[in-house]
């Protein structure tokens, strides 16, 4: 799996928010440092097809990214996800799941697994209004994994975590990595 970007580039109206990146990305981890404004939400954007590019390409393995098939492979936890605060936390991942298109037995079976990978087993019928904001990331980071992506772009995802919890889920992405995904966080 190879993710090209081609002199991608973002303006708006006079201001250039992402200026002709280029990159070849295949599997493994990769991050996206930089200062406040720097671009690094508004290129993860374009990558996930939320945002449509100013100039340049975003293609995998030499095809468009607006394909159907590209959002299956793609995980994605923005800065800021939206949730339905009345939903619990394993109503909330059935939903995304059932979205994913993801059976229903088997989204059973990975959601608790993933609620007790993430440390909320024990809050999984609590509604999402009622989680801190550490733990509605760790939803959120549940969320984006539901359906082992094979592209897994994280924005910003260990706002608000605890070290052992940063552990846990660091360790997660390097098991997706060792399994053959790519992986960008900012």
């Amino acid at each position: 799996m190879e993710l090209s970007l081609d002199r991608l580039t973002k303006h708006y109206g006079n201001k250039i928010a992402v200026d002709c990146v280029s990159a070849t990305l295949k599997p493994g981890v990769y991050g996206l440092l930089g200062a406040n404004g720097a671009g690094k939400t508004t290129l993860m954007r374009m990558l996930c097809g939320i945002l449509k590019p100013t100039g340049g390409t975003v293609t995998l393995d030499n095809q468009d990214v607006s394909t159907e098939e590209y959002r299956t492979m793609l995980g994605y936890l923005p800065q800021d996800f939206g949730y339905y605060p009345e939903f619990s936390g394993v109503d909330f991942l059935l939903y995304m799941a059932a979205l994913k298109g993801l059976e229903k037995s088997y989204a059973k079976k990975k959601i608790k697994e993933l609620l007790e990978l993430v440390s909320l087993k024990d809050v999984a019928k609590k509604k999402i209004k009622t989680y801190s904001g550490g733990m509605k990331q760790r939803l959120g980071i549940a969320q984006a994994v539901l359906h082992h992506p094979k592209l897994l772009i994280l924005d910003e995802p260990f706002s608000g975590f605890d070290p052992v919890n940063a552990q846990i889920i660091r360790e997660e992405i390097l098991r997706l990595k060792d399994e053959g995904a790519t992986i960008i966080l900012s």
